[in-house]
């Protein structure tokens, strides 16, 4: 009887390495997913430098398609301006991830000078969508004063 045992425990010992290997190789692409408000960083961040196909990567797919008619010139134009109205920095005083976790709304907090250089808060609300498994930029409207 103390031989059956032993080799069932080495049997445990050999099985359960495995079984915690194919469990984290199931569980390491939800984990590696970024949060909606990571996405938004690299979107806001891809804003701040106007560069289109950066921002592009974070948008969704519905928001790419109302890009796409506009010339590229035109579209450079609006980076630019967008660029210079996007607050430097902003802090998430909100996040709501809706049931089914499709679609998440953040509630974004930042301070942008006035036109004589005087601090003005400023809000905004992102909407992000989920798409692939993937958090996109649906909406991003700041201003909310």
């Amino acid at each position: 009887m103390g031989e059956g045992r032993q080799r069932q425990r080495r049997q445990i010992r050999v099985i359960r390495p495995i079984i915690l290997a194919l469990g984290l190789a199931v569980a390491a692409p939800a984990l590696a997913q970024d949060a909606p408000e990571a996405v938004y960083a690299k979107f806001h961040r891809a804003g701040l430098g106007a560069d289109y196909d950066g921002m592009r990567k974070y948008e969704s797919s519905a928001k790419a398609k109302e890009m796409d008619p506009i010339p590229p010139a035109e579209r450079k134009q609006m980076l630019r301006a967008l660029a210079r109205l996007l607050p430097r920095s902003y802090s998430v005083v909100e996040k709501t991830v809706e049931a089914g976790a499709l679609r998440a709304v953040l509630r974004l907090r930042a301070t942008q000078p006035d036109a004589a250089g005087k601090a003005q808060p400023l809000l905004a609300t992102i909407t992000l969508v989920k798409e692939k498994g993937e958090w996109k930029v649906d909406e991003a409207n700041w201003g909310e004063r």
